[in-house]
């Protein structure tokens, strides 16, 4: 038997949305960001470091009535650091942040900068970033969070934002050698035509002889080429460099573990220990370590207002004459390893008698006193010479030395007793805890900065901007990872409206 029961359909319950066809009324833009969002950090800390100089930041305040009013650098900044701390370093991409993520609307107050502004200032005012992450700094260290009793320093390589192909003297000639033939063919068939056009009565219906609308917008661009292929070879001898990248000129062909060989920067960083915050940050054009640790030191200990107490970094920075520099000159202490690799793995090796003053060579021969307290102006140090009295007989001489005359030279710089002391300290336990903590400092840096970004991807030409792409992921990075601590977001906001600086600690 069949039974027709009339049959209901409900409806799930949801929620409903708002018809966006309805009038409401809208709340206020400082409603729309919660009132303990790290976003007002942000817009406070910018805002006091402005403060402090007005007139240094007031770079686009109107002269005349006439024209539209620029933006101020207050909201460039605020804009920037956000963007870098959000892993946003494009301008096209912080344009649309601008106009569709409500903690930057909130930020910049219902401004909408253009991508051209947006870049404009990061190309045009890289020294006012620059003071602002300098700033940072010193907030953090007036506040307690970083306090120089030890640094640690590294180095890694920053691929160039360029092409990977590097171009020697010998590729320029070429190019330039190819370029100038193109154009003497164009100029040729110019000249044909003009010549064309003298001869024959051109048909009206035809056109002119031999008219061709893009022959001159290719001779342009062939001497333009060719204007551009003399700047690089010029810049290339200049520089007394070997090869130029085309796209970068500043870029130096450098080695890095994880990429091999290519054009890069060298970003040097020193790092406090008390809470891994960035001190200094610096990108070179060096493609060692090696002559780096006395320009980091002193940038630390200007940025931190004092000389730190130890400073750590790996054998890359084993200079021994700036590490004596440093610590006779100053309070600090360094713990840096010396690289004695290469001189233990070295084919000949000599050994002195001070009896004679005199070096002998694992060979059995002698070097005698050449000079004495000879200053090298490299390091800064005095050096004693000796010299072999007979190399050219000795069957290792090519070895030994590339010297033209064959004859071997050995620099002995001064400090001896120094330098024992020193590598008696590097044995020691403390030393050895202190060479173990730097990996942990500095890696810890790259690692974050690596993990936000991918490998610190560098979007800007020239070592200048690399520079200003650098102080904005410093100042981003310490903002970050102070809004992260452990402590309430009153204490924290309290530090930027309490912040004092001292008047030695302002930006001069």
């Amino acid at each position: 038997m069949a039974f027709n029961y009339p049959v209901t359909f409900f409806a799930m319950p949801t929620i409903i949305p708002t018809d966006r066809s309805q009038l409401t009324f809208m709340t206020s833009l400082d409603d729309m960001v919660a009132p303990d969002h790290p976003v007002r950090l942000i817009d406070a800390l910018v805002d006091k470091i402005i403060a402090l100089d007005t007139e240094y930041f007031d770079h686009l305040a109107p002269q005349s009535s006439v024209g539209r009013r620029g933006y101020s650098a207050a909201a460039l900044i605020k804009l920037y650091m956000y963007g870098y701390i959000h892993r946003v370093n494009s301008s096209r991409k912080l344009q649309a942040e601008a106009t569709r993520n409500i903690e930057v609307i909130w930020l910049l107050s219902g401004l909408k900068p253009s991508y051209k502004t947006i870049a404009d200032y990061r190309r045009d005012y890289p020294e006012q970033i620059r003071r602002v992450n300098e700033q940072i700094v010193r907030f953090l260290a007036d506040n307690g969070w970083i306090n120089g009793e030890r640094i640690g320093m590294d180095g890694t390589k920053l691929k160039a934002y360029t092409g990977w192909d590097m171009l020697d003297e010998k590729d320029l000639d070429k190019r330039l050698s190819k370029a100038r033939g193109e154009l003497e063919d164009w100029l040729g068939e110019l000249i044909a035509n003009d010549l064309a056009d003298e001869l024959d009565e051109p048909d009206p219906d035809e056109g002119q002889p031999g008219d061709d609308p893009g022959l001159m917008d290719r001779i342009a661009r062939l001497r333009e080429k060719i204007e551009r292929l003399e700047e690089l070879k010029d810049e290339l001898a200049r520089q007394g460099a070997t090869r130029i990248s085309p796209a970068d000129p500043d870029a130096r062909l450098m080695r890095s573990a994880r990429m091999g060989t290519h054009p890069a920067y060298n970003l040097q960083i020193s790092v406090d220990s008390a809470n891994k915050m960035i001190v200094a940050a610096s990108a070179t054009d060096h493609p060692t370590d090696f002559e780096q640790l006395i320009p980091m030191f002193w940038s630390s200990a200007s940025l931190l207002g004092k000389i730190p107490g130890e400073v750590l970094a790996d054998t890359g920075y084993a200079d021994l004459a700036d590490i004596k520099t440093i610590e006779e000159q100053t309070t600090a202490t360094c713990y840096i390893p010396e690289n004695n690799t290469s001189v233990k793995n070295r084919p000949i090796q000599f050994t002195y008698h001070p009896e004679q003053d005199q070096y002998e060579c694992s060979q059995g021969q002698p070097l005698v006193p050449k000079a004495k307290r000879r200053f090298h102006k490299d390091k800064q140090a005095y050096a004693d010479i000796y010299q072999g009295t007979r190399c050219t007989a000795c069957p290792v001489a090519g070895v030994c030395t590339s010297a033209k005359s064959g004859i071997r030279q050995l620099r002995v710089f001064h400090g001896a007793e120094w330098r024992h002391a020193y590598a008696k300290r590097m044995a020691g336990r403390y030393a050895k805890q202190r060479v173990g903590e730097r990996k942990g400092l500095v890696e810890h840096v790259f690692g974050t900065l690596r993990y936000w970004m991918g490998q610190i991807p560098v979007k800007l030409r020239g070592l200048r901007n690399v520079q200003t792409d650098m102080d904005l992921y410093s100042g981003a990075y310490n903002i970050k990872r102070w809004t992260s601590m452990d402590k309430s977001f009153k204490g924290l906001m309290d530090e930027v409206i309490g912040w004092n600086p001292a008047p030695s600690l302002h930006p001069g």
